[in-house]
């Protein structure tokens, strides 16, 4: 802030040093011009808040989120860190958590996936390593070797379901392993990029454990109880922090209700000032940490100039844990793989909403190694559409 508050200065200075020096001369115009001390310039710089035109985060100091250097039981999970703070929840780092999957070794170079993965499909390769969420898709561009051949000389990354075949090589934590979290299993998303990529502001609706693979990246977080400030006044210069909702205007540009009009490298602390009171935290990932994210917090992520992976799991939080699954056979057994599993759920109502009355949750997961638990099939009689 004092460099822009001191080239301000000087440009008033200079300019009238000039008109002065024309009107008075020189001599007359040298003590008057000599009285302009850096009081004045320190009555301007109080109007400039810390951190505006700086990345952001930059108006204030932010935390670290709570570190683990290991991963919690079940239930101490869900207490701790799920359904801690009234349900709100607490990020929190598992460091090392991934070291053991076998995507840590073996996706470590893009020759390995290259021989490994080549013809794997994926789902979505979008524009613009500074997220716009109005770049689009990459057309065209349909399996995991036409990307990793294209991405080091492009302004794209891979945000995609983890291809079927690379499933395998992805554990849950075994923190999910009982207690419901896998009943209510959403989807996973893999993420590759060169480096130097960064997020809008936005949240998940759903929880989220992402998993560093490769790379670095840094999460920046806000607490949820900010929602209604946040959000007050969509796409409206009313709104103090940039807020925009696609579903209300449609001529927005990009897609869902994120902070579509701050730059994340420039914060314009004058046009958008709420942000000077907003406290945030933050992890620094490495290759093997992992990091749970409550749903509705929002962050804001940016890779380091690395090549980085990352992989995470959304899953729509149990309203209650789930006691009875976590008998001494379930926290006994390894966690499954992603390919041991279904995906899909959504809850009838709200985050937290039970299956519907009468039926089973919508996804399972069978014992690690032995892929999904195979669907029941329904018996048809002879001569009738009914079904058994």
């Amino acid at each position: 802030r004092t460099f822009h508050a001191h080239a301000a200065y000087r440009f008033c200075h200079d300019s009238l040093f000039h008109m002065t020096t024309s009107i008075l001369g020189s001599a007359i115009a040298a003590p008057f011009l000599a009285s302009l001390s850096l009081a004045t310039l320190g009555r301007a710089d109080k109007h400039i808040p810390r951190g505006h035109l700086e990345p952001f985060g930059s108006w204030t100091d932010g935390r670290p989120i709570d570190e683990r250097f290991d991963v919690p039981e079940p239930e101490e999970f869900y207490n701790e860190y799920c359904d801690y703070d009234k349900g709100y929840g607490k990020p929190v780092v598992f460091r090392g958590a991934a070291n053991s999957m076998t995507a840590v070794s073996t996706w470590s170079t893009d020759d390995q996936l290259l021989e490994q993965y080549s013809k794997e499909k994926v789902s979505g390769v979008e524009y613009n390593l500074k997220e716009t969420r109005a770049g689009g898709q990459v057309d065209g561009m349909n399996t995991m070797g036409q990307f990793l051949k294209a991405y080091n000389t492009s302004d794209i990354y891979l945000v995609s379901q983890v291809p079927k075949g690379m499933h395998k090589d992805i554990d849950f934590l075994p923190c999910m392993r009982c207690g419901g979290y896998l009943n209510y299993l959403d989807t996973n998303n893999l993420w590759i990029g060169r480096g130097g990529s960064k997020s809008v502001i936005h949240y998940d609706d759903q929880d989220n454990i992402n998993c560093m693979i490769a790379g670095s990246k840094r999460f920046v977080f806000m607490h949820p109880s900010w929602k209604a400030k946040f959000e007050a006044h969509p796409n409206s210069n009313k709104n103090k922090f940039g807020w925009v909702d696609t579903d209300l205007d449609r001529s927005v540009k990009g897609y869902g209700a994120f902070f579509g009009k701050i730059d994340v490298d420039k914060m314009d602390l004058m046009k958008y000032p709420g942000w000077i009171d907003v406290e945030w935290s933050y992890v620094d990932l490495q290759p093997g940490d992992c990091v749970y994210i409550p749903y509705q917090w929002y962050h804001q992520v940016t890779a380091m100039p690395v090549r980085s992976i990352n992989v995470h799991i959304w899953y729509w939080r149990p309203a209650k844990f789930n006691k009875e699954s976590c008998d001494a056979q379930a926290l006994a057994a390894p966690p499954p793989t992603l390919a041991d599993c279904t995906y899909g759920y959504e809850p009838p109502r709200g985050h937290l909403g039970p299956p519907k009355a009468g039926k089973k949750p919508f996804t399972q997961c069978g014992a690690r190694g032995t892929g999904p638990p195979a669907k029941k099939t329904k018996k048809r009689r002879k001569g009738s559409g009914s079904e058994l």
